[in-house]
């Protein structure tokens, strides 16, 4: 739904020219002249600000990062608006505080009818602490990609560029003051950003949807520390110049549309369980059904237990029938290490398909094919990284650097909600893009692909989940992710993708025994997770294809087409938290179709069954679709008219 479309629904809740007091759990649209956004007030976050249906910004927001990168989330109140229509005035508070820091800020927004909008910050420490940034965060989308720019400098020049098209590696734009970029034809952007200076990196690196300008520059000594007192004011302004392109049409349908282009279906596997070195009977019979291709399990050489866990996963990947992918690190006593390696890979002879060799140089690279006596046409030789994107894309391997290239996704670096989430899986397809520039034609491995990062580094607040782990693992809402990120990355035409873990809270299923769990995390002993259900139906389709499809509003609803000896389905998934009308377009033929929804998965989650022989509730040539909140639709094909 657009957000004009949202003001139009919410014209009787919003009264024109008064002051009016805001739920903050309720984002807000707003409008200026031809701009529409909406303001997002869990986040204090300006979102999706348009001319048209052409993307001016993705957003705007104020994140205040302490000193090892975590952001402390605002606290909102005191919303006040007063819109007027076509013009508005929006003021709030945003208290930030965790452990040493507190730090306070009033925000304000404008927008007059004429299509300029300005966002001011005004904050003050109430604490001394660290930090690593503070303030403005300007986000242009990833629609801005390959576009030319003009860049206003802080010393009054300017220069001429474009934003890059395949993610760049490191800063592209430095001592930024202003940014101007043609939006649609004959239609130029204009955003200014005061109150420090910015610089622009590429966030597509971590998968987020945008290209971020933010303040204070890193070539700057970090972290600094703010003294209680410290004031600091930033301010933001937007305006357009030229031709604006009418309003897109207020539509309530999402348009899915089938295309031509065809890629196969990648081959999919889990990590071994990170919380138990034992399968059930019941749960390899869970996992069988899956059709996977492999397990991953991950190795330090340094440490005496990597032994148990290869012998437990060469156990597993036998007892399941399946590949191995095996991750190993990089040691001090390196050498040492492959040999006692060698000598139990000799011993168990597991089933390896993979290895993936994590940051090694390529001195190790050798070095480990040397001692493991790894010889082109055995097991794939990959090499990269289980971080993120940017770390692959900042250390290139050379030509003559393995068989294959892998490296992690996660959409959460710099973002947590549902809707920055869901923002990152076009950008899987991006990431695969720009490595085959360096990576040429060799087989490509994302691997792992999970809801939180993996590497952490610290403990968690007391009786909160760890940080590898995210409360969002069971639900619909990450089953409906996973549909995202599969079809992106097989459009891309990946060779493989190993999603989360077997068993467990960073899995696909919980334990059948009961598990101390933090009362926030929703699952049951025994049940298995909504994502679970979109494996198995996706399995079916093992060694098959994936067709093109294309959302309307690819933020709202994603689709999955699989094809197999004449087989057919579709994954629909609602990504959004309020009800979905879906419209078909160029799929030909009678279909019958099934829906996931929280009613459904309470059932189907004890006993997997009842989903995959439910029953289709419909059987038709209909065009249209019904997805509740996070809701999860398998539409097979059912023969031609």
């Amino acid at each position: 739904m657009t957000p004009f479309k949202t003001l139009i629904l919410c014209i009787g809740l919003w009264l024109l020219t008064s002051l009016t007091a805001v739920d903050a759990a309720e984002p807000i649209p707003l409008r200026a002249g031809p701009l529409t956004m909406v303001f997002d007030v869990d986040n204090a976050f300006l979102r999706y600000i348009k001319a048209g249906s052409h993307e001016v910004l993705r957003g705007i927001n104020a994140p205040i990062r302490n000193q090892v990168w975590g952001t402390v989330r605002p606290s909102v109140s005191n919303v006040v608006l007063q819109d007027g229509g076509d013009h508005f005035s929006l003021a709030f508070d945003a208290l930030c505080q965790e452990k040493n820091v507190d730090f306070r800020w009033k925000g304000r927004l404008t927008g007059s009818s004429d299509g300029h909008v300005e966002f001011t910050f005004d904050g003050v420490a109430h604490s001394t602490f660290m930090r690593n940034r503070i303030g403005f965060c300007v986000l242009h989308g990833p629609s801005a990609a390959g576009q030319p720019w003009v860049i206003r400098h802080i010393d009054g020049e300017k220069s001429a560029g474009r934003f890059p098209n395949f993610i760049s590696p490191h800063q592209p734009v430095m001592c930024i003051r202003g940014i101007s970029h043609e939006v649609a034809p004959a239609l130029q952007a204009h955003v200014r950003m005061e109150g420090d200076t910015f610089e622009m990196e590429d966030q597509r690196n971590w998968t987020d949807a945008s290209f971020k300008t933010y303040c204070t520059p890193l070539e700057l000594p970090y972290p600094a520390k703010i003294e209680q007192g410290t004031k600091i004011s930033q301010k933001v302004s937007i305006r357009l110049e030229g031709n604006v392109p009418p309003a897109a049409p207020v539509t309530d349908q999402v348009i899915l549309t089938r295309g031509e282009a065809r890629t196969p279906l990648p081959r999919i596997g889990l990590q071994v369980s990170s919380e138990s070195d034992e399968l059930s009977v019941r749960q390899q019979q869970l996992l069988r059904a899956l059709r996977l291709d492999h397990l991953r399990i991950d190795l330090n050489l340094s440490d005496g237990a990597f032994i148990r866990k290869l012998r437990t996963a060469t156990h597993q990947a036998k007892v399941l029938d399946l590949n191995l992918h095996i991750g190993i690190h990089p040691t001090e006593r390196l050498d040492k290490h492959l040999q006692v390696l060698a000598a139990e890979l000799q011993n168990l002879q597991p089933p390896v398909s993979a290895f993936l060799f994590i940051r090694f140089d390529a001195q190790q690279q050798q070095l480990a094919r040397e001692r493991l006596e790894l010889t082109s046409g055995q097991s794939l030789i990959a090499v990269g990284y289980d971080t993120n994107f940017v770390d692959l894309n900042r250390d290139r391997p050379g030509k003559d650097q393995g068989d294959a290239v892998f490296w992690a996704i996660n959409p959460q670096c710099h973002a947590f909600d549902n809707a920055s989430m869901t923002e990152t899986l076009p950008i899987q397809a991006d990431t695969v893009r720009t490595a085959r520039q360096f990576a040429g034609a060799k087989p490509l491995l994302i691997s792992p692909v999970t809801l939180r990062p993996q590497q952490v580094s610290r403990p968690p607040l007391s009786g909160a989940l760890p940080l590898d782990v995210d409360v969002r693992q069971p639900t619909l809402f990450a089953a409906g992710w996973t549909i995202g990120s599969l079809n992106y990355l097989a459009s891309a035409n990946v060779h493989s993708v190993t999603f989360y873990e077997t068993v467990g809270w960073k899995g696909i299923m919980d334990f059948q025994a009961p598990r101390d769990r933090p009362g926030q995390f929703p699952s049951m002993a025994g049940d298995v997770f909504p994502v679970y259900h979109v494996l198995r139906d996706i399995g079916r389709f093992c060694g098959g294809q994936v067709l093109d499809i294309k959302s309307s509003d690819p933020l709202s609803v994603v689709g999955l087409v699989l094809s197999k000896a004449g087989e057919e389905r579709r994954l629909i998934a609602n990504l959004t938290d309020r009800q979905q009308s879906v419209t078909f377009e160029g799929f030909v033929g009678r279909f019958s179709a099934s829906t996931l929804d929280t009613r459904m998965a309470a059932a189907a989650n004890k006993n997997p069954d009842i989903w995959y022989n439910h029953p289709a509730l419909q059987s038709a040539s209909s065009t249209s679709l019904i997805l509740p909140p996070h809701a999860v639709a398998r539409i097979d094909w059912t023969g031609t008219e």
